[in-house]
């Protein structure tokens, strides 16, 4: 029962120190977006996908997941931990350097593998983030699997205000794409030396290829499974690229990014502190399907609205954040937007579960299955035009929601209908929201007055709701009552509901 409540306590004072990072950070990034996509036209920002696609290759099979090792995996002492840290560490430098050097000798063959053959050089400078991001990827790893969230806060904001700088001032001086490389090399600099001076543990003079070996019989799962993200995440952008060029691909992946940062305010304060939770209650079923529904429904309070509130308001957010040169990625930002808060809540949030029980080879076999028919779909529809690849973008998600979501019910233990019975009411309420904002906005027009009439409208429509539903009235009086803080009670059956009985009267952790 005390470690129960202390896993609760420090859940909580990681969600409070991890939200106001993210709050933090992700004010500065639509600004940014906001700047950059006006000054800078959608082929910048395709020729920049292309090169971030590989970098990001690079940078997973240089952590070989042990990452997820360090977080996941129950260690004797602590002093096993930081020698299994040293172990990853040397491990991901090392890699990390030999794959840089393979891609700078041979950067115009691999440009023009992924459709773009000038992009040699840039491709060369930006994988630079290779090592820099091994002598920060192992401090993250720790400080989460400790909860830590504290720490981080002032290297991801500081990481963030550099990116800013370096790659606003870049854009107005007219560096084009260069201004993203050089603005995330900055921003990765800064996270490097920000995180191996606060994290506490540093990099030592340890090598064993026995423990190599033992890490690596979770992580190889791990790693396959990261590749096979990798390849469902870039597969639609190496697509678009290569049959209708860096223009559509801008078109296609800046609406991804900047809606990725609307909902990563709350997702990345959120997952880290899920996989570390559900980590620690691994070896405790029913504690564990109580924590992630909990979680899943006081997360869904937030992201389901937001959902509706994109797709509704889609057009004015493209004309006002992103400019009048982006009116073609209207649909796509709607549909991306009303799908990424069920596919966080609902397939996102299985995967963090599978890893956390150690079986990340199920994730593997989702992502393989959903590959096997989101690739050739997007092919076929990107001979059709850019706007049948957004349709068909948006229904192969849907597919693989589906499918994760009845894979996690098997695999975790729980029946579908206990998620739909835990998720009904907020997702009734957002789109009783999008509706209401829908004619509002129809009566009130396009125009920025109205605009934000109708989305002020719509925050109240939803909060009135909230405050109607007492379950989700718990939540929202909840976080205020604890100054920003999750309501995320953990324990077993009883453990759990002792938690809830310390949370706000009325709280239930799900059906």
């Amino acid at each position: 029962m005390r470690e129960g409540a202390s896993l609760r306590q420090r859940s909580r004072s990681a969600a409070k120190w991890s939200f106001a990072t993210e709050i933090l950070v992700k004010l500065v990034s639509p600004i940014s977006q906001m700047i950059l996509a006006r000054l800078l036209a959608p082929e910048a920002f395709g020729m920049v996908t292309t090169v971030h696609m590989v970098v990001s290759l690079a940078d997973m099979f240089s952590d070989a997941g042990f990452q997820k090792y360090l977080v996941q995996h129950d260690f004797p002492t602590r002093s096993d931990l930081y020698r299994s840290a040293n172990v990853a560490f040397w491990s991901n430098l090392t890699v990390s350097a030999a794959l840089w050097a393979v891609i700078a000798l041979n950067r115009e063959a691999v440009a023009a593998f992924v459709g773009n053959p000038s992009l040699g050089v840039p491709m060369t400078v930006a994988c630079a983030s290779l090592p820099l991001t091994s002598f920060s990827s192992i401090q993250i790893a720790i400080l989460h699997r400790d909860l830590d969230f504290k720490s981080l806060m002032p290297a991801r904001l500081l990481s963030a205000v550099a990116t800013f700088a370096i790659t606003v001032t870049l854009a107005l001086l007219g560096r084009g794409y260069w201004s993203l490389i050089w603005g995330t090399l900055g921003g990765n600099v800064m996270s490097a030396i920000l995180l191996t001076a606060l994290s506490p543990w540093k990099p030592g003079v340890f090598y064993s290829f026995d423990r190599l070996y033992r890490m690596f019989s979770f992580s190889g799962w791990t790693l396959l499974e990261t590749f096979a993200i990798w390849l469902t995440t870039w597969s639609g952008s190496f697509v678009v690229g290569n049959i209708l060029g860096s223009a559509d691909l801008g078109l296609y992946r800046t609406p991804v990014t900047f809606v990725n940062g609307c909902f990563n305010i709350v997702t990345n304060a959120t997952t880290p502190i899920l996989f570390s939770s559900l980590s620690k209650l691994q070896f405790k079923r029913e504690e564990f399907i109580d924590y992630l529904l909990k979680f899943q429904f006081v997360v869904g309070v937030f992201l389901l609205p937001l959902s509706a509130g994109i797709f509704v308001f889609r057009a004015p957010l493209v004309h006002y954040v992103l400019g009048d040169q982006w009116t073609r990625s209207t649909l796509m930002f709607g549909l991306f937007g009303l799908l990424q808060g069920p596919m966080i809540l609902m397939s996102n949030y299985s995967s963090e579960a599978y890893r956390a029980l150690g079986r990340p080879r199920v994730s593997l076999l989702v992502q393989c299955v959903y590959m096997c028919f989101m690739i050739p779909s997007l092919v076929v529809a990107s001979h059709q035009g850019y706007d049948t690849v957004v349709v068909v973008d948006a229904l192969c998600r849907t597919a693989f929601l589906a499918l994760n979501q009845v894979l996690a019910c098997y695999v975790v233990g729980y029946r579908l209908r206990r998620v739909g019975a835990n998720l009904w009411q907020p997702l009734a309420c957002s789109l009783g929201m999008g509706a209401f904002g829908y004619l509002v906005h129809e009566l009130l027009g396009d125009g920025a007055p109205g605009v934000v009439a109708s989305v002020l409208a719509c925050a109240t429509a939803y909060l009135l709701a909230c405050l109607m539903v007492p379950r989700m009235r718990n939540v929202v009086l909840g976080l205020l009552r604890r100054s920003g803080r999750m309501p995320l009670g953990i324990g077993s059956s009883g453990a759990a509901r002792g938690a809830v009985r310390e949370g706000p009267p009325g709280w239930s952790p799900g059906p």
